[in-house]
Order: C-alpha cells, then sequence, then structure tokens
C-alpha cells in the first residue's frame, strides 16, 4: 500500500479533487497517530478520529473503510515518515542514518508499539518490502562475496537492526537511551557488513 504523503513534484501533476482527498486523509492518519499517544489503540473509535480529524464520520468511512485500513495507512505512513529522503549508497550511509532513524522511532513510540503489537493480520505492514531494496542497495559492495544464504542472513540481521524493535528491546530491556542504542545497532552493523 503506498504511503499517503506526496511530494511537490507530485502535487503538480494530481487534480485540485485528488489534493484535497490526499490532504482528508493525512489528516485523518495524523490525528489517529495523536489519539494513540494518549490512548489504548484499543479505545480509539472511528468517531474519535473523525472528530480529532475535523471530518464527518461519513468522510472518514469513504477515505478508510474499515479501522483495518485506517491503521494500516498509519503504517505506511510511519514508514514514509521515518525514510523520506534517504538514499543509502553503502554501509557508511547506513551507518550514519541510524541515529536520526532510532530518533524518529522514538518520537513515534507509542505509534511504532501499537504498530509493531497489532496482529499481522490486522495490519498490513508494506515497510518491509519497501525497506528490503534499499538495505541490498547500501550492503551491495559489503557482501558481493558471501553466498546467496549468507547474504540473506545479513540482510535479515540489518533488517531486524534497522526496525522500531531493535530501539525498543534496547530501551526496554537493557535501559539503553536512543543514542546508546543508535551505537549499538551502528557497531553491529559495521561489524555484521
Amino acid at each position: 500500500m503506498p504511503s499517503d504523503r506526496i511530494t511537490p513534484d507530485e502535487t503538480q501533476k494530481m487534480s485540485l479533487r485528488d489534493q484535497q482527498s490526499a490532504l482528508t486523509r493525512s489528516r485523518i492518519t495524523a490525528a489517529l497517530s495523536e489519539l494513540i499517544e494518549s490512548r489504548h489503540p484499543l479505545e480509539v473509535t472511528m468517531a474519535a478520529v473523525a472528530e480529532a480529524a475535523g471530518v464527518s464520520e461519513p468522510t472518514l468511512y469513504r477515505h478508510f473503510p474499515t479501522k483495518r485500513d485506517l491503521f494500516a495507512s498509519l503504517g505506511s505512513d510511519l514508514y514514509a515518515k521515518t525514510t523520506s529522503g534517504v538514499a543509502l549508497k553503502d554501509v557508511d550511509d547506513l551507518v550514519e542514518f541510524i541515529p536520526a532513524l532510532y530518533r524518529q522511532f522514538a518520537e513515534m513510540e507509542a505509534t511504532t508499539r501499537w504498530n509493531l503489537a497489532a496482529p499481522k493480520d490486522e495490519v498490513v505492514r508494506p515497510e518491509v518490502a519497501e525497506r528490503l531494496p534499499i538495505l541490498e542497495r547500501a550492503l551491495q559492495p559489503s557482501h558481493e562475496d558471501l553466498s546467496d544464504e549468507d547474504g540473506q542472513a545479513l540482510l535479515r540481521g540489518i533488517l531486524l537492526l534497522t526496525s522500531p524493535t531493535a530501539l525498543l528491546y534496547w530501551q526496554d530491556y537493557l535501559e539503553l537511551s536512543v543514542e546508546e542504542a543508535a551505537a549499538t545497532a551502528s557497531w553491529l552493523i559495521r561489524r555484521l557488513a
């Protein structure tokens, strides 16, 4: 599922109606994210989201027919917000990106926790399929001599280290700060790659 975030170039190509629709969708997912920061996601109703976004319930349902669709869109928006404008050429770029990535995860902690805890069949997680090519490109120079099996294992390990799961684990179980967790992930990535 593509993100609802649009670039200025895309905006120029869109009709006014499409621009308004994208803006409304963005307002709705932003309202959902804010509600999740203050309430448990199971307590968030579609009516509460509509009210927080300043739209009617029929408008909300026109854009997101089900709660699942709404929460899936939020997951896509989180991914887009985190990776917007990122082009990783190699491991050095990836390692330099980790602190900013972890800070972004920390800023959206409640939303991130909900997204990770939601059952896989209830929330689509398109970001994994989108993240893999980015990581493959960054790791390409460092693992050309690896077997396909070893290359896939490396990719899966780096995927985990660049996910909010790693940050949350280090914060919750080891009481590391965001900076300490980012330094740990960066060190591991360098060692693995």
